[in-house]
């Protein structure tokens, strides 16, 4: 199967998706949306692969490595930013269908993880990170909300930590991460994929009946939440992506990452 700027690559039962656009940061266009998705579809059934690990291409631009920043906002801005049924319907499939997938996710945090690069890592059950990353909600510097991460934070972080990281969008060191209980572990970069190994062949220990019982109950008790609020979300994103204030956010970053001008409005 061919899959679209993502690498799809199976190691000891470990399927390993790395998000392949080191050039642009490893962000979050259209298609590695539907790449990702479309893995989880390949593999759901597929009796070989036990574990699967997300991941950013390693690659370095500028002295740096990133898992992802966030959703491409240049591709975003070709499409027009108020098309926003069609961009909300790319975003939340694969997001459904990593809430849904039974067996184990992994993110492996490589470097930068910042909005929807970060929001992808909270659908996975774990997460390891190298001790150079950073992590935040960017994006609502930028006029945004961050939607799926209200939803999922509290349970990681719980609700002070979660509000600090909304209400700033601030960026956070790997560390302070761990600190937070936003990832399991931290370690140094070149340890990075055999810590994630060491971590999926343990998980391979465990029955794919027991993994896929234990992911339902999980996603049985939060079922109801999780689905009324997204479908709570349509309303504030149609209003924040017709404001001047995210248009303004946008374009003072196409503009040389200048200081947005907010209007309130």
């Amino acid at each position: 199967m061919s899959y679209k700027e993502i690498k799809f690559e199976v190691e000891n039962e470990v399927g390993w998706i790395t998000i392949n656009r080191p050039q642009r940061r490893n962000a979050l266009s259209r298609d590695v949306w539907l790449s990702i998705g479309q893995v989880l579809v390949d593999t759901i059934d597929d009796i070989d692969i036990r574990v699967l690990v997300l991941t950013g291409n390693d690659e370095k631009i500028k002295g740096k490595s990133s898992f992802s920043a966030g959703l491409d906002i240049k591709e975003m801005a070709t499409a027009g930013f108020t098309n926003l049924a069609d961009f909300l319907g790319i975003l939340l499939e694969p997001c459904e269908l990593m809430a849904r997938y039974p067996k184990p996710l992994i993110a492996a945090i490589n470097g930068y993880a910042y909005a929807g690069g970060l929001e992808l890592t909270l659908w996975c059950d774990c997460a390891i990170a190298a001790d150079d990353a950073a992590m935040g909600f960017w994006e609502n510097r930028r006029g945004l909300a961050s939607g799926v991460a209200f939803l999922l934070l509290p349970e990681l972080i719980g609700m002070r930590y979660t509000k600090e990281l909304l209400l700033t969008g601030k960026i956070i060191s790997a560390q302070e991460a761990l600190r937070m209980g936003l990832v399991n572990k931290v370690v140094p970069h070149d340890q990075l994929h055999d810590t994630v190994m060491e971590m999926a062949n343990e998980m391979r220990k465990v029955a794919p009946l027991s993994h896929k019982w234990t992911k339902k109950w999980f996603q049985q008790g939060n079922h109801y939440t999780r689905t009324r609020a997204i479908g709570s979300l349509w309303d504030p994103f149609w209003e924040l992506f017709h404001s001047e204030d995210v248009i303004e956010g946008f374009t003072a970053f196409m503009e040389g990452n200048r200081e947005p001008k907010w209007k309130g409005k």
